[in-house]
Formats: structure tokens, sequence, C-alpha cells
């Protein structure tokens, strides 16, 4: 199983399916909403309220399409867990990225 060094700890990368990431976006509209504003505004990474603003979602359900809440959003299936979305912190804030994984994924789906 490939590792990853965050700040002098060691963490254990999961790989994760098509077939995950397909169950993941088709159980939850807010994942595939998040996503789809996240591939629009790549590069560049954006706060939850910002995502809620632009796509109209509660911004609790946005965080928990990102990273998990409880029995709604099944953390398993949160866009972190499966890599779609990279979490960015500078100094307090948390921003949230599409990943290059994802970008990738996204741009071989319309080329389908």
């Amino acid at each position: 199983m490939p590792e990853k060094q965050l700040m002098g700890k060691e963490e254990k990368v999961e790989e994760v399916g098509f077939e995950d990431v397909f169950r993941s976006l088709r159980r939850s509209r807010v994942r595939t909403e998040v996503l789809m504003y996240l591939y629009k505004s790549y590069p560049s990474a954006s706060y939850p309220a910002e995502i809620a603003r632009h796509t109209g979602i509660d911004p609790t359900n946005i965080l928990g399409g990102l990273r998990g809440m409880g029995s709604r959003f099944d953390e398993s299936s949160s866009l972190l867990k499966i890599r779609l979305v990279e979490k960015v912190e500078l100094g307090n804030a948390t921003y949230y990225r599409l990943s290059e994984r994802s970008k990738s994924f996204i741009e071989g789906l319309r080329k389908v």
C-alpha cells in the first residue's frame, strides 16, 4: 500500500477504484455539484461558504460532501476520502481544490 509523508506523519493512502468514484457521485447530488464547481474553478481552491454560495447548497451539506458527516454523508464516500478533492490549509483557513486525479477523471468522461 502506498504511503505519503505529511508534516512528519506517515499516512496510509488507499487505492480508490473508478467503481467507488461512480458510486459516490451517483449516490449524492451534493458531491457531484461540489465536484463540478471545483472543476470549473480549477486550479483555484475554494472555501465551503464560497462553494455554497455558487451552488445554492447549504454550507453544512457542502462540508458533508467534502469530508463526510455522520450517517447522512458517509465519510468513506466523501470527496476527500476518494481523493477527488484536496484540502489546502492556509493560515487558519481551510480551502478545497480539485485534485489532478479528479481533473483527469472528468476530462476522460467528457471525451466519451
